[in-house]
């Protein structure tokens, strides 16, 4: 009477545990694709570039906390523009540098590009190559206000007063604002919406993303503990189908 009542059991539970182990199978089928696409995309990062791709999706930005810049720019009309974004200036919507503080003003002079901060200034050659950066210790003059292109020189309003660079760009000689200086470089009062989404996407690139997606990251510690279970449900699928396999093996 023993041995039908355990055949019975065991019956039972297979008609059980089999639609369980195809749901976690399912589930875990589809964990697995996603760590396998993820871990692809962040092995070949570089090949694929999304170590150098910003997202530009605002609801994916806005989750992250990345704000708008605070401080916005242009400088120049729109087919040749300069932008200004905090610490970062772009050319042709492209980011070129990306100083330690909120950058002031930029401009082109003669073949150059000069951008200052409050204490630094940077060259760049036409195409945004940065060629040379100035600080206090090259003999630059400190609290920097305001930049300006005077007969293909270049000037800088400081604290301090004003100052006159010398044809090569190296030294400077403080010095009396020629006579009908109209004025500093300003920015323009129209603002190119696009690059506000550039500016905020300079914050987090697809490799991030992906990053967090793999490891689980991405939504916080709820989905830790969802890949967790995951992790779980591949466990009980592999437990579950040895021990399918092990009851229906036929007898020897």
């Amino acid at each position: 009477m023993t041995t039908p009542s355990r055949n019975s059991l065991r019956i039972k539970f297979l008609r059980v545990l089999r639609p369980w182990h195809r749901r976690l199978g399912l589930a875990s089928a589809l964990f697995i694709l996603l760590l396998t696409l993820t871990g692809v995309a962040i092995n070949h990062s570089d090949d694929l570039g999304l170590d150098k791709t910003g997202v530009t999706q605002a609801w994916l930005l806005d989750y992250y906390g990345i704000a708008a810049p605070r401080h916005i720019a242009q400088f120049g009309q729109t087919s040749s523009a300069l932008y200004i974004t905090d610490n970062l200036l772009w050319q042709n919507q492209q980011m070129i540098l990306e100083a330690a503080d909120t950058l002031i003003s930029a401009t082109y002079a003669n073949n150059m590009l000069v951008a200052i901060d409050a204490q630094q200034l940077s060259l760049f050659d036409k195409q945004g190559q940065l060629q040379e950066t100035q600080s206090r210790s090259t003999g630059l003059p400190s609290d920097l206000l305001g930049l300006a292109i005077i007969d293909n020189r270049v000037w800088l309003n400081t604290e301090n007063g004003t100052y006159q660079a010398d044809e090569q760009l190296i030294d400077w000689q403080q010095a009396t604002l020629p006579t009908g200086f109209s004025a500093w470089v300003s920015a323009n009062n129209d603002i190119d919406q696009a690059i506000i989404n550039l500016a905020r996407s300079a914050n987090l690139s697809w490799q991030r993303v992906m990053l967090d997606l793999h490891s689980g990251r991405l939504f916080g510690h709820l989905t830790i503990w969802l890949w967790d279970l995951f992790a779980l449900a591949l466990l009980m699928v592999s437990l579950s189908g040895f021990w399918i396999w092990l009851k229906q093996k036929p007898p020897r």
